[in-house]
């Protein structure tokens, strides 16, 4: 029995759009867990100066590991648009 080509490309593109709807939940999902972990910079900025520095940024897990990276204008602290880029 053979099927029409248009059936089968029809088929073909139900198949592939239910499995990206499928899929969809878990993009969204991992997105709001990672924000979920990530520290909110009020939080990290402990002396309120606006700025994290390295003493600040030994309290929150692989932040002080990469903080000379992230420091993208060696000024020896981070802003919020360095810190919004980890």
């Amino acid at each position: 029995m053979r099927f029409p080509m248009k059936a089968v490309f029809f088929l073909y593109c139900a198949l592939l759009f239910a499995a990206l709807l499928a899929a969809m939940p878990f993009a969204t999902l991992s997105a709001a867990a990672r924000s979920a972990a990530t520290p909110a910079f009020e939080r990290v900025d402990r002396n309120k100066d606006g700025f994290i520095d390295p003493r600040e940024a030994q309290g929150v897990p692989g932040l002080a590991e990469s903080f000379a990276r992230m420091d993208a204008n060696r000024d020896g602290k981070l802003d919020r648009v360095e810190f919004a880029r980890w």
